[in-house]
């Protein structure tokens, strides 16, 4: 029943996100979209309703009149009344299109029916762990739905000036549908996911010339191996509900619309400054500065990539201004919310001051949990001054410089084997590139390739800035969190041979034929990964409780009348019953439990007790099929993160890392401490805390028979509870234990 209690709500969360990113949107500007392209659609629409959602949410918030009702009436309002202007040629559409030719079937599959395959199987792979592990997945989540929940309560930025498009959008389902917040966290990013590698098929069709060549990039993305502790983390990443990973699809849209912006072979003066690819390419901009700082990051180095190439027209009056104009104008709207607030009075988050100290160089690569020397990074970066002032060759400085990215870029991601062949199918796509437009035997390829360069420009500034804090320079975007837009770049690069090869048998084959083998190179990867050992492993949630604890509380929510429980337990339940009951700290529970007059004033009370205790946040490896993933990234992953968190470990499914409650330990004084968390956190905090729980429940049950009962019991969890009614209201829970 567990598995489909989370499916049903999974099915919740999948509705209401296609309502907001799509149906709302196709049915509210169906007049705007009317006549436009597939892709121009598919960016308005995974683009626009964020940054309306965000414009809406905080404006009202900053003017103290954000009310659900009115959420509702705003977008319920705007949809019925779009949907009974468009009823009549929905109607006629319908009826044009009543005939569905076989053709078009035909043509529909090999144009979308791969891709979907593709994008089906990576949802498939990172929504596993949701229904393995029913815990947020990440300690990050903790804030994000505080601040959510802050949005419910009609106030913005609770935790200070920060985007907050997630945030909105999550509270928008919530107020729209009454989707459980907790249950958003859980499933929005592994649906969303899919916009992620449809954006960047999208732009991967700009730039190669054979349609079906990007498939290729997504399944390797999909597939290949990870060796670096850095990539594990951010492909675990991709499954979290969390501001970046939300925004990612942004980052190719920004790239694709500026590089069609410039791709133009005419510019229509008549519209002015309109122009439907600058418009695509600010509002992309502007969801990706609403969503994270670091996604607008991202975005500004595939832009750069764009300019560079068209370097000839940047300058050029005509496209400059109207960029310049653009560019400010989505900048302005995603800062006017935030310039607002910071008005107000209300201060920065202090995400924001951390990501700060990051780009300053106060946390080191070493920090990141990378074992970098670097007193021999100083030493080589000297020898490579002592080159230039010997006045050495220019041919032996760029060597050593081209050295000096493979050691600390690809080498340090990919590893020395796989980095080296990364670096040599760059270097040989840089040469090919540049022979196109000098040897006249290659003009056959000048047109069709000749956006190369952006993906080769891309996938080195993403090695550069993954490299940049061991060359002295700022840690730009920290922690590899450009992994999973960088790598399908530098992928890119490694398939455009492929492209090239698949491109040129349109010559010498039919169009069906080319198709066939494009779907058989696409198993045929998949195969050689599996059988050469280079398939991917099953990641990981970080563990905070057991699904015992979750599912518990969710049967709480489910069957008991609203606000008239209480939760003792940790943190972990707080958020989630926050709205529909009360929680008490497991550790005031336990100090103020020993100590005179203790109660707790509801109707039924829960105690949440570990009988073995289980070691916080740890990185609990998932279990799978064989054909989904292999069970390989947990030693890779702790050896480069084990420094980093020295309280935690890594675990792999079915086995979890945790301790036994004792009689012995129960009857212990807890540890002096500065911060309450460490008394979650470190392992022997947390047992001595969870005993003296069980030995307080075992002590209760004596003095108070028959009263304290157990709503669930398994070899790790126990939940009990009590009812305080009748004659005697109220228990008192602080109390001495006996003897014997």
């Amino acid at each position: 029943m567990d598995t489909w209690y989370w499916i049903s709500e999974y099915g919740k969360v999948f509705w209401g996100y296609l309502f907001l990113m799509f149906l709302w949107p196709s049915v509210v500007f169906a007049g705007h979209l009317r006549g436009k392209s597939k892709t121009y659609r598919f960016s308005f629409c995974v683009t626009v309703p964020i940054v309306i959602i965000n414009t809406t949410v905080l404006t009202l918030g900053l003017f103290h009149g954000l009310n659900q009702w009115i959420i509702r009436l705003i977008f319920y309002g705007s949809f019925i009344w779009a949907f009974l202007k468009e009823i009549i040629p929905c109607f006629k559409w319908l009826k044009r299109k009543r005939r569905v030719r076989k053709r078009d079937l035909y043509d529909l599959f090999w144009k979308y029916g791969i891709l979907l395959v593709v994008i089906i199987y990576g949802m498939a792979y990172f929504s596993y762990g949701a229904f393995q592990i029913y815990s947020y997945g990440y300690g990050d989540l903790y804030v994000h739905h505080q601040w959510i929940y802050g949005l419910i309560e009609g106030k913005i930025f609770e935790g200070g000036v920060y985007p907050q498009a997630m945030h909105c959008f999550i509270y928008c389902m919530h107020t729209l549908f009454g989707i459980r917040v907790y249950s958003i966290l859980l499933f929005l990013q592994v649906i969303h996911v899919s916009i992620f590698f449809a954006a960047a098929y999208l732009l991967l069709r700009k730039i190669f010339c054979w349609r079906y060549t990007p498939i290729f990039v997504l399944v390797l993305f999909l597939i290949l191996d990870l060796c670096n502790a850095d990539l594990i983390h951010s492909m675990f990443r991709l499954q979290i509900t969390l501001p970046l990973e939300f925004g990612l699809h942004t980052v190719f849209l920004c790239g694709l619309h500026l590089m069609n912006y410039f791709d133009e072979k005419c510019f229509d003066t008549t519209k002015r400054y309109w122009d439907e690819n600058l418009f695509l390419f600010a509002i992309s901009l502007s969801t990706g500065i609403m969503t994270h700082f670091h996604t607008a990051l991202m975005g500004l180095i595939f832009c750069i990539s764009v300019i560079v190439i068209a370097l000839k027209k940047i300058f050029c009056r005509r496209y400059f201004i109207p960029l310049a104009v653009w560019a400010f104008s989505s900048c302005l709207i995603a800062g006017i919310p935030m310039a607002g607030a910071l008005a107000r009075g209300i201060p920065l988050s202090s995400s924001i001051h951390w990501a700060v100290d990051t780009m300053s160089g106060e946390q080191s690569r070493e920090q990141r949990g990378q074992n970098e020397e670097i007193d021999s990074s100083q030493e080589e970066s000297g020898e490579l001054q002592n080159i230039e002032r010997n006045d050495i060759s220019i041919t032996a400085g760029l060597l050593n410089r081209v050295i000096w990215i493979y050691e600390k870029g690809y080498g340090a991601l990919y590893g020395k084997e796989r980095g080296g062949w990364m670096l040599l199918f760059t270097l040989l796509a840089a040469v090919f590139c540049w022979m196109m437009k000098r040897k006249a035997y290659l003009q056959y390829f000048a047109e069709k390739c000749r956006r190369y360069p952006y993906a080769i420009i891309v996938s080195v500034l993403y090695i550069l800035v993954y490299a940049a804090p061991m060359m002295g320079f700022p840690d730009i975007i920290p922690e590899g969190r450009f992994f999973a837009a960088g790598h399908m770049m530098l992928l890119a690069v490694m398939v455009m041979p492929m492209d090239a090869a698949l491109f040129s048998l349109l010559y010498f084959c039919s169009d069906l034929r080319v198709r066939i083998i494009t779907l058989l190179s696409c198993l045929g990867i998949y195969g050689i990964t599996v059988e050469t050992g280079n398939f991917r492993g099953f990641l990981y949630y970080e563990l905070s409780r057991y699904n015992a604890a979750a599912m518990v509380t969710e049967s709480i929510i489910n069957t008991f009348p609203q606000h008239s429980y209480t939760i003792v337990s940790p943190t972990d339940e707080l958020y989630p019953v926050v709205q529909y009951g009360w929680h008490e700290e497991l550790l005031t529970f336990v100090e103020n439990s020993g100590r005179g007059s203790y109660t707790l004033p509801s109707e039924y009370i829960f105690i949440y007790v570990e009988k073995r205790p289980i070691l916080y946040s740890q990185s609990h490896f998932f279990k799978g099929p064989s054909w989904m993933g292999k069970e390989k990234y947990l030693e890779p992953f702790w050896a480069g993160y084990s420094s980093r968190y020295p309280d935690s470990a890594a675990s792999q499914a079915p086995d979890i890392a945790a301790g036994q409650v004792s009689e012995a330990d129960g009857d212990k004084e807890l540890p002096e401490y500065e911060n309450a968390w460490s008394m979650y956190l470190k392992l022997e905090n947390r047992t001595l805390l969870e005993s003296k729980a069980y030995n307080w429940c075992q002590e209760f049950s004596k003095r108070n028979p028959s009263v304290l009962n157990v709503y669930y019991e398994d070899e790790d969890f126990v939940c009990y509870y009590f009812r305080q009614s009748g004659e005697k209201p109220l228990y008192e829970l602080g109390m001495e234990r006996t003897e014997g």
